[in-house]
């Protein structure tokens, strides 16, 4: 029989899923401030901590109400199955207060400590200038070890049109309601100011129609390894 004349399943190379990709491993989400991670991979986190990797959401600071959101980052971080680090602790810091090299440098001990098999961060494109200087630290961080290396969607509170063009989709219909609930523990962000965050559901369910699926999460791929 002709390779053309056979069923699809028997050409088709076997598909794994993005959590099997990383079963085992170690990976590191990282944000600039509490409720990034969650906002914009949260169900992709869910899992790929269901799926047996060791994730861990790095917080770069907390620019205020310490102690409150820290808290918060705590429960998120537990609804999602995963571990939370500060990386700086101890207080209040906003970003914007370390020079370049200094945040680089942090983040450099960060991927040396963890030898992470992949980093997901922030993207060029978002308006928060801390956010992108997030990911262009994560981006000096690529010389020490061959990670993987994703981008996903700018975050914020409030809806803002912002470019941002994923080349790449994680089905999380099975966890869409614990990443909603994560982002619920941050009330501080949300409940005292009056605002909602079930457009990030919305946001699930458009890039669910792209790819196929109910509920979905968009990723840009800045470097990926394969052996």
């Amino acid at each position: 029989m002709r390779v053309l004349d056979a069923p699809v399943s028997a050409v088709r190379p076997a598909a794994q899923s993005f959590a099997a990709r990383y079963a085992g491993r170690t990976v590191v989400a990282l944000g600039a401030h509490p409720d990034d991670n969650e906002l914009g991979i949260g169900g992709t986190l869910a899992a790929l901590s269901r799926g047996g990797a060791h994730v861990v959401m790095a917080v770069c600071s907390v620019p205020a109400h310490f102690e409150t959101r820290c808290a918060e980052a705590r429960a998120a971080a537990a609804i999602l199955g995963c571990e939370l680090r500060i990386i700086l602790d101890g207080g209040a810091r906003r970003l914007e207060d370390l020079k370049s090299y200094q945040l680089v440098g942090l983040l450099d001990d960060l991927v040396r400590e963890l030898s992470p098999a992949a980093l997901l961060t922030h993207g060029p494109s978002d308006f928060h200038r801390d956010h992108v200087a997030v990911y262009q630290a994560a981006v000096s961080a690529q010389r020490l070890a061959p990670f993987d290396f994703y981008s996903y969607v700018p975050t914020m509170c409030r809806p803002v049109p912002v470019p941002f063009q994923p080349r790449a989709y994680i089905d999380i219909t099975a966890t869409i309601d614990v990443k909603i609930d994560s982002i619920a523990a941050h009330q501080s962000q949300f409940y005292s100011r009056g605002l909602t965050y079930e457009m990030y559901r919305d946001i699930s369910r458009i890039n669910g129609r792209m790819a196929g699926v109910q509920y979905a999460e968009g990723l840009d791929i800045n470097r990926i390894v394969f052996s």
